[in-house]
């Protein structure tokens, strides 16, 4: 399964509170219609997806952002895996980096 997915690691400034948001940048490159990035924790709970709409610019890069809770981690270090459906795709694969370029974390104050 280590071939279906790609694993993540962010580090929190500090540990979120239970009350507290963790909020997720994700970058990617150009991806095709009906291609589907998907984000999970370590411990399997679905975060989100990454799915353009319409048309994109092939050249462009593109901005998703998804949030989870602070009950959801751990500490200080986040441990995410994300995988990728292709359009028409059933088979999950991992994304490549010019796919998933980058995810940053941050804690949202309350």
């Amino acid at each position: 399964m280590a071939d279906q997915q790609r694993k993540i690691v962010i580090n929190l400034p500090r540990a979120p509170r239970p009350d507290e948001t963790v909020g997720l940048n994700i970058i990617t490159g150009p991806l095709p219609l009906g291609a589907e990035i998907r984000f999970r924790t370590a411990a399997g709970h679905f975060i989100g997806s990454a799915v353009p709409f319409g048309r994109t610019d092939p050249d462009k890069q593109l901005v998703f952002q998804l949030s989870l809770s602070g009950r959801d981690i751990d500490g200080s270090l986040l441990e995410i895996f994300a995988d990728m459906l292709d359009a028409g795709g059933s088979l999950p694969r991992a994304p490549t980096e010019q796919e998933l370029v980058s995810v940053t974390g941050w804690i949202v104050q309350q």
